[in-house]
């Protein structure tokens, strides 16, 4: 399987910003079985866009080498241009692969519902980066990515970034932006009524006229035109190189912590203090500052965003580089290099994960009426799929280095920690995951069925209201023969 075959045709994130547990065996019952994203404010997860251009291979190792850092949460592309791009012509084998990759190792997937294809594109307007003419088409998506991985994918994005024209041509618009998080949260809700929506994913940007809107402004502009009730959790990059994010508060509204603080307070007013803002995206380049500094400054991102009583998991961009050497912004997020060993900022993750736990309660969808239910049930115990492994709790690295002065050597394959191992699921695991994947699949034909039966009668439909029109017409022509007729005549009698 060629797994990033169509990569070229979607739009991977990343930062646009300013320098349950299941039933009892005593009671057989359908159930869907969600590694759930732990909403703590400790929480860390990897966004990966890259994991949907990777082979299989690739694929299955970096998802290792994140649980090696003691990170089970991952935020996901799952593309439209990339799924759908042909209209009505679904490729889902690359979303499948990467989703049942991480749903077997127990991780709480996050994924992101973006990237236009061509053919539902405004006429003129860019594909991928622009949002879609037709706002039902997208909904259409999005309820069928909903109930394809409903059990699986635990939380969704409408949209990434779209308060800057990197990612909403051809020019940012919160009230467009709001009709698009209307239409998709109640077909996501329906589809998955225990699916997170998180709505904004604005990035940490600058007011630019017509470029960019600061993402309190935008966020604003959401409230404004009905946001209120289609989300439940706003998210924010707070990306800034240059500075770490707890010493931003001196540069005004323009700080992403102020921008964080600022957000709260515009979702407080508005109703929803109940709420949390999420961190979707955080990273440093590596082709800005040097990989001691990355490594300080995810450390002081992650000790001031756990500060807040109302902020929720953290997503770190991203797992390796594309190109370490490369001079290019986005080559070097990785806190692994483009041959797989570690940064220091990777030891951070680490050693954060091993001192706050990651792993979310799995949460179970039950369709079993209330006769079905045992009264003696008793939860299962959540699997983590982890076992301790006292080799790499013993070979820990030396303290990272606090200050962009100081240099690290890099870390070879051969010095770095033994990777937590992944435990064989068991027997009734893999028969859960199966029977999964049967339902998903069988989920899916009667959705495309139903939906090729509503299409075949609408062009049923348009075709008899056409011959209509032309038995109309073809009535209308003998009158027409006759008024001819008629006028030869009377010009023949003149």
């Amino acid at each position: 399987m060629a797994v990033g075959a169509t990569t070229v045709f979607v739009q991977t994130f990343g930062p646009t910003t300013n320098p349950a547990v299941g039933g009892t065996p005593t009671v057989r019952m359908p159930f869907v079985v969600t590694a759930a994203i732990n909403t703590s404010n400790t929480t860390v997860g990897f966004a990966d866009s890259d994991l949907y251009g990777m082979t299989p291979d690739e694929i299955d190792r970096t998802l290792d080498e994140m649980q090696a850092m003691g990170v089970n949460n991952v935020r996901i592309l799952i593309p439209w241009a990339g799924v759908e791009l042909v209209d009505d012509f679904y490729y889902w084998d690359t979303v499948d692969y990467i989703v049942e990759a991480a749903d077997s190792r127990d991780m709480g997937i996050l994924g992101v519902l973006n990237s236009t294809p061509a053919w539902a594109t405004e006429p003129g307007l860019p594909a991928v980066i622009s949002p879609p003419a037709d706002y039902d088409q997208y909904a259409e998506f999005v309820g069928r990515v909903a109930e394809r991985y409903a059990g699986q994918v635990s939380a969704y994005e409408v949209w990434n970034e779209p308060n800057a024209l990197f990612f909403w041509a051809p020019a940012p618009d919160p009230a467009a932006y709001t009709e698009l998080l209307q239409t998709a949260y109640p077909v996501i809700k329906a589809a998955d009524p225990d699916a997170t929506v998180i709505g904004g994913a604005v990035g940490s940007v600058t007011d630019v006229p017509g470029l960019a809107y600061n993402p309190i402004t935008f966020v604003e502009g959401m409230y404004d035109n009905g946001a209120a009730g289609y989300f439940d959790a706003l998210s924010l990059h707070p990306y800034q190189y240059t500075l770490p994010f707890s010493q931003g508060k001196p540069y005004g509204a323009a700080a992403p912590v102020t921008q964080l603080e600022t957000m709260y307070e515009l979702m407080a007013a508005n109703g929803d203090a109940d709420k949390q803002i999420w961190a979707s995206e955080y990273g440093e380049p590596t082709s800005v500052v040097d990989e001691a500094t990355q490594a300080a400054f995810i450390q002081d991102y992650l000790d001031t965003w756990s500060q807040y009583d109302y902020t929720g998991p953290s997503f770190i961009y991203t797992t390796r580089d594309r190109d370490t050497d490369s001079t290019v912004v986005d080559d070097t997020f990785g806190v692994l290099r483009d041959d797989f060993s570690w940064k220091p900022a990777a030891y951070v993750i680490q050693r954060w994960t091993d001192t706050h736990p990651q792993t979310a309660p799995e949460t179970v969808a039950l369709t079993a009426t209330a006769e079905e239910l045992a009264p003696t049930a008793v939860p299962r115990s959540v699997s983590t799929a982890m076992t301790a492994a006292t080799a790499a709790e013993t070979a820990q690295p030396e303290a990272v280095a606090s200050t962009a002065d100081e240099t690290e050597t890099r870390t070879t394959e051969s010095t770095r920690p033994t990777r937590r191992t992944v435990t064989e699921p068991a027997d009734t695991d893999r028969l859960e995951r199966t029977e999964r994947t049967e339902r998903r699949n069988e989920r899916t034909e009667r959705s495309d069925r139903t939906q090729r039966t509503e299409r075949s009668d609408r062009r049923d439909d348009r075709r008899e209201r056409a011959n209509d029109r032309s038995d109309r017409r073809d009535n209308d022509r003998p009158s027409n023969n006759r008024r001819d007729n008629d006028r030869r005549d009377r010009s023949n009698a003149a």
